[in-house]
């Protein structure tokens, strides 16, 4: 049944935003024709800005997981990690779960030969460190921004770290007592020695890399925001940024649709920005995240469905 949910949504996901988007103009009390106008205020050179900025961030995604795959002795070469990043972002937008993983990992053994078990320790190693970071970016910015207590502040910052480091370090012990000779038990063996092959200086290289990817979001959504005239700083686009993508992404929601939503509507807010601005703001997010990705993935899809025909016709 949730599967079957996911799909529908997915499928329809444009018919679902546009019914969150009036469902959150009738909370907010915003004038479709007010919503409109700042909708429309944006020039086409202000859009193709935005469009280059949302290809920037995604080569920034796939310089660092060309990285990981290096530090994993398992090159890739950059044009099919660019067709498996826009392929995999498609599988995620029209199938139920996040299948946009385990598409990822067979196309780079498909592409590149690189191990199955090489592949899915990177792709945890990428939603590890994405949500992670993006969930510490959203508690700190919150607690800056909602609370003015620095002794609350430094307590629950330390209590997060010391949790985060307990459970990477209690997953690698778990990993390295499993014993058996099953083929999951080999697999899990295999990860674990993949994931041992990792050094500490690469998943800060990496850390780094994705936290410069949320930097450039930010900067995305504060050049948004000057385009619709209003003006935030960059650290607050962060924050609401990180925010919006952890909280969508706890909601099990597919896409997160309608979560990702309120979330930013409600950081904009408490950051002065205007109800009308901010739902046109979510709207131009949404249109270029998920609409563009879909776009890009069905059509870097395709371009892999027939190479991989044409090999097998050869």
């Amino acid at each position: 049944m949730a599967n079957r949910f996911s799909v529908f949504i997915g499928k329809y996901w444009l018919l679902f935003f546009l019914v969150v988007l009036f469902v959150l103009l009738a909370i907010l009390k915003v004038p479709f024709r007010e919503f409109l106008v700042s909708l429309s205020s944006l020039a086409p050179w202000q859009l193709l800005s935005l469009i280059v900025l949302y290809f920037s961030i995604s080569l920034f995604l796939i310089i660092a997981r060309k990285y990981l795959l290096h530090s994993l002795l398992s090159p890739s070469k950059l044009k099919n990690l660019v067709l498996i990043h826009f392929a995999s972002m498609a599988a995620h937008y029209t199938t139920p779960a996040k299948i946009g993983f385990p598409v990822t990992v067979y196309l780079l053994n498909r592409l590149d030969a690189v191990p199955y078990a090489a592949g899915t320790t990177i792709v945890l190693i990428e939603l590890f460190v994405s949500t992670s970071l993006c969930g510490i970016l959203a508690f700190v910015g919150s607690l800056f921004y909602f609370t003015d207590k620095t002794n609350v502040f430094l307590l629950s910052s330390t209590l997060l770290v010391v949790v985060a480091l307990l459970t990477f370090y209690g997953v690698r012990i778990l990993l390295a007592k499993r014993s058996g000779t099953g083929r999951v038990s080999r697999f899990v063996r295999d990860i674990y020695g993949a994931v041992s092959r990792i050094s500490l200086l690469t998943v800060m290289v990496y850390s780094l890399l994705i936290f410069l990817t949320q930097l450039l979001a930010g900067f995305s959504l504060v050049l948004l925001c000057f385009f619709l005239d209003t003006t935030i700083s960059l650290w607050q686009a962060v924050v609401a940024n990180s925010a919006a993508f952890f909280l969508g992404s706890l909601s099990m929601i597919p896409m997160g649709l309608g979560v990702r939503e309120g979330s930013m509507l409600f950081y904009l807010s408490h950051l002065g920005v205007s109800n009308e601005v901010g739902i046109a703001i979510v709207a131009i997010q949404r249109l270029l995240s998920t609409g563009l990705s879909l776009l890009l993935g069905t059509v870097f899809g395709a371009v892999l469905g027939l190479r991989n025909m044409g090999k097998n016709a050869g």
